[in-house]
C-alpha cells in the first residue's frame, strides 16, 4: 500500500448523479497540520478564520458560491467553505491536496512587476589608506555576472521560494498577492542599475503598490541591502561592494512603466532658449 496513490476522500454509495457548482476561491488561507485537523473533526463549531471573512462567503445570482480556502500548510489537504454568513463551516467541502491546486493556479497567474534603482558601487583600494574608488554606473555594467552571480549565492535557503517576500509576515493583501521578490542588477541604456522582480498575483491597487515599494526600500537600505553592501564581490578587477540604496536625495525606486513615463517627459521638454529682446 505504501507504493500506492492514497487520496484522502469521501466514497458515496450507489450515486445516481454528480452535481457539482462552481465555487470561486475569493482567498486561500494556510494553517498548521494540528489547527486543520481540529476544523476537520469539528467543522460546525465556530471558527476565528471563517468569522474573520465571512462577509467575502456568499452565495452569487449566478448560482457561484463565494468559498474560503482553508488547507493543511504541512500535509496539503483543505476544507472548501461557504458559511452564508456564519461563524462555522454551514456548506463545505474536503478537497484532497488542495495546496497543490492553488499554488498551481497561482503559478499560471502571475505577472511581472520590477522596480528599479540606480547604485553606488565602489571598488576596493590596492593599498589600505587609499579611498575606495566609486565607480560609474556605466563602467559597472561589466560586472553585471558576477554581482548577480554572488546576490544568488548570498540569498539564504529560507529566502528561495519567495525571496523578500519571506521577511514581510503581515498576512495581508500584499502578502497575498505578491508571491516572490527577488534583487539583481540589470544593464538598462548601457548603465546598470538595480532591481526588484516581483511575481505578483493579480492586480495591485495604489495603496497596495505604495506598501510594497515602501517595504522593498526598507528592505534595501535596512535589511538584505545592507547586509549584501558590506560583502565583497570579487571581479577580474578587483573586489567591488554594491549598495543598492545611498541617501542621495536623488535615490528613488520606481516601476518601470514610471521609469519609460520620466525618460518621455525629458525628451518632450523644450530646450531653454534664453532670454530674447
Amino acid at each position: 500500500m505504501n507504493e500506492k496513490l492514497i487520496i484522502n476522500t469521501n466514497l458515496l454509495r450507489k450515486e445516481s448523479e454528480f452535481r457539482t457548482k462552481s465555487c470561486v476561491v475569493e482567498k486561500a488561507v494556510a494553517v498548521s497540520h494540528d489547527e486543520f485537523d481540529n476544523l476537520k473533526s469539528h467543522p460546525l463549531r465556530d471558527n476565528d478564520l471563517i468569522t474573520e471573512h465571512s462577509e467575502m462567503m456568499f452565495c452569487d445570482s449566478n448560482d457561484n458560491y463565494h468559498c474560503l480556502l482553508i488547507y493543511d500548510k504541512e500535509q496539503g489537504d483543505g476544507l472548501l467553505i461557504e458559511s452564508e454568513g456564519s461563524s462555522y463551516a454551514r456548506y463545505a467541502q474536503y478537497v484532497p491536496n488542495a495546496k497543490l491546486l492553488y499554488e498551481n493556479h497561482m503559478q499560471t497567474h502571475l505577472q511581472e512587476l520590477k522596480f528599479c534603482c540606480p547604485l553606488e558601487i565602489n571598488r576596493e583600494p590596492e593599498c589600505w589608506n587609499d579611498e575606495y574608488e566609486e565607480i560609474s554606473s556605466y563602467e559597472a555594467s561589466a560586472y553585471e555576472s558576477e554581482i548577480n552571480r554572488f546576490i544568488e549565492d548570498f540569498t539564504m535557503s529560507e529566502e528561495k521560494e519567495r525571496g523578500l517576500m519571506h521577511w514581510y509576515g503581515k498576512g495581508n493583501s500584499v502578502d497575498q498577492k505578491v508571491r516572490s521578490a527577488f534583487m539583481s542588477v540589470e544593464g538598462r541604456d548601457g548603465e546598470l542599475v538595480g532591481v526588484i522582480t516581483a511575481k505578483i498575483y493579480g492586480q495591485l491597487t495604489d495603496e497596495e503598490l505604495e506598501e510594497f515599494r515602501s517595504y522593498c526600500e526598507g528592505q534595501l537600505s535596512d535589511g538584505v541591502g545592507e547586509s549584501l553592501e558590506q560583502r565583497p564581490i570579487k571581479t577580474p578587477d578587483g573586489d567591488i561592494y554594491v549598495s543598492f540604496w545611498n541617501s542621495d536625495e536623488s535615490w528613488s525606486l520606481q516601476t518601470e512603466d514610471e521609469m519609460n513615463e520620466g525618460q518621455s517627459e525629458d525628451m518632450t521638454e523644450e530646450p531653454d532658449m534664453g532670454m530674447t529682446m
